[in-house]
């Protein structure tokens, strides 16, 4: 009885915390507001002597708390300590309102804005403890944080492509979503709602609520319940100003507890679509692009093609590779191609499109080892010679819009969109499709017919 009478006693430390916040902000701002009449002593000793009290019951109770919920030391002693001087400082100023004669020799000024700092500082660091350590940062927009040079949010986990059906559900997927984003706020420091998510144990005992599954009817869980109501609702989870769950986490929560919510059924069990685990894969940052390590192009000569009105950017922030544009040069011509042969092996997008080049550019571009992306729209190219790029097999886009290339000038297996080394996956062409049958290779991919097919507009 008396173990949890104390304990009652510790947690009352949140509420009484506040006090000593109030009256002696209230007393540091009658102290600028008095500073020259001192007309109101009265109300400064009021406010500073309960101030004082309360920081002393805060100090209590925390400590109490701090013994009976099993906080570890490294997290609070930072915040006891500071409390521990907050209630010093408020009561050496107290005694010097009162002409105590040792608090009185302290220069007013030096105890207000000692008490005004540490005061902020005490209270900052319980809130990291109640809310966080990112409680001020989270709400930040990531353009924000980036700005600050905030670190952005890791990427939770990630699942090999090739074996994650061997996992566990629970374990191996939804465990680690529930300690990214659930956490902070349910964990065995802090249980909102009597609510544990961090192991199944916790999950299934449920909260304050009752139980947050619902096996006999999934959809009536509690969890499943409060991820899907709208963002603007005070009842969806997690809370607004936390970071929010994505669709596919959301996705694969609501697949679990719809399949039973079990702990230990592995993933090639369930028959669940491999789309649900899509986004947890690696992510390809490359896209198209050759997945391949390059130092960086020689810097001035990257400058002096800049000089000839050549447009020349990296194709991501960090990466080697370049892309270049020749959009601004209407008189780019077939030997002006060869001032690009000094960064050839960088350049994995390059637009030609409306240039003056011929047929003989392709000579010069089939140099270009990593060439990804090709633009040669509205030029006089007619084919003649294209063949030679069939040797690019980095090769994945082709822009041939509005050019000379006829149908016959391509051979068949030349550009096979299909088969390596020439893996096309996309080619711009001037021509209807029925004509380039026998030609290019596209599948017989059929699209089924929908109603509104039949609607005359």
């Amino acid at each position: 009885m008396i173990d949890s009478l104390v304990t009652l006693l510790g947690r009352f430390h949140p509420l009484i915390v506040h006090l000593p916040i109030g009256f002696l902000l209230l007393g540091l701002m009658m102290v600028f507001y008095d500073r020259k009449e001192k007309k109101h002593l009265g109300m400064l000793k009021f406010a500073f002597l309960w101030g004082a009290i309360s920081t002393l019951l805060a100090l209590i109770t925390g400590l109490v708390q701090y013994d009976q919920e099993g906080y570890q030391w490294s997290d609070i002693q930072w915040h006891l300590t500071l409390g521990v001087v907050t209630t010093v400082l408020s009561f050496a100023y107290y005694f010097h309102f009162i002409d105590f004669t040792f608090f009185k020799r302290i220069p007013e000024k030096l105890l207000a804005f000692s008490l005004l700092f540490v005061l902020i500082l005490t209270g900052h660091l319980g809130g990291n403890l109640t809310h966080g350590s990112d409680h001020l940062t989270e709400p930040l927009p990531q353009g924000l944080k980036d700005a600050l040079g905030m670190e952005p949010p890791s990427v939770i986990f990630e699942l090999n492509p090739d074996d994650f059906r061997g996992l566990p559900l629970y374990g191996g997927v939804i465990q680690p979503i529930l300690d990214l984003k659930c956490l902070s706020c349910h964990n065995k420091k802090k249980s909102k709602g009597e609510l544990l998510l961090n192991d199944y144990k916790g999950i299934v005992s449920g909260g304050e609520s009752g139980e947050v599954i619902n096996f006999e009817t999934p959809r009536k869980s509690l969890i499943w319940k409060y991820i899907h109501l709208p963002l603007k609702d005070e009842m969806h989870m997690p809370p607004k100003a936390k970071t929010q769950l994505t669709k596919a986490e959301i996705k694969v929560i609501s697949r679990w507890i719809e399949l039973g919510a079990n702990e230990n059924e592995v993933i090639r069990d369930l028959g669940l679509e491999r789309s649900v685990f899509s986004s947890f894969f690696p992510k390809n940052t490359m896209g198209i692009y050759p997945k391949i390590e390059i130092p960086s192009a020689n810097l001035e000569v990257v400058e002096n093609l800049k000089d000839l009105g050549i447009n020349i950017a990296p194709i991501f922030k960090t990466a080697a590779f370049l892309e270049v544009s020749c959009v601004n040069m209407s008189l780019f011509e077939d030997q002006l191609l060869d001032s690009l042969l000094l960064i050839k092996d960088h350049i994995v997008y390059l637009d030609l499109g409306k240039t003056k080049i011929t047929d003989s550019v392709f000579s010069s571009l089939e140099q270009f080892q990593y060439l990804t992306v090709l633009k040669l729209d509205n030029t006089e190219i007619t084919g003649k010679g294209i063949g030679k790029l069939s040797g690019l097999i980095h090769l994945k886009q082709i822009n041939l819009t509005n050019t000379e290339v006829k149908c016959q000038k391509i051979q068949p297996k030349t550009f096979n969109l299909t088969p390596h080394p020439f893996k096309l996956n996309l080619l711009s062409f001037w021509y209807v499709l029925a004509n380039l049958k026998g030609v290019f290779e596209f599948g017989n991919y059929k699209v089924d017919a929908i109603p509104s097919d039949k609607i005359i507009y």
